[in-house]
């Protein structure tokens, strides 16, 4: 993606139409992407849970493997972020 203008203050016009649009593909297409990955990565839990290697591996073990770096740091960042929020409720009382 170029780089976009800057815009100090009163100066800046606004983003012409064809950077519009092109913006607008560009994260339609980021967003395709990223809903492909999810599928292939649910495929992939789907199929440790349902393979034929069953009894070898640890179930945790096989999901955290189907999953990208990415997926894990956002799990885990949402249920760190849950846990912190209820203990600083229960802390707030």
């Amino acid at each position: 993606m170029p780089k976009l203008p800057a815009h100090d203050g009163e100066q800046w016009d606004g983003f012409t139409i064809d950077e519009l649009r092109y913006m607008r593909a560009y994260t339609a297409a980021r967003l395709e992407i990223a809903r492909e990955r999810l599928v292939h990565n649910a495929s992939n839990v789907s199929e440790a849970f349902s393979g034929p290697m069953g009894g070898g591996q640890n179930i945790f073990t096989r999901l955290l493997g189907a999953l990208s770096y990415v997926d894990v740091a956002v799990l885990t960042f949402k249920i760190g972020k849950s846990v912190f929020r209820i203990f600083k409720s229960l802390r707030g009382r």
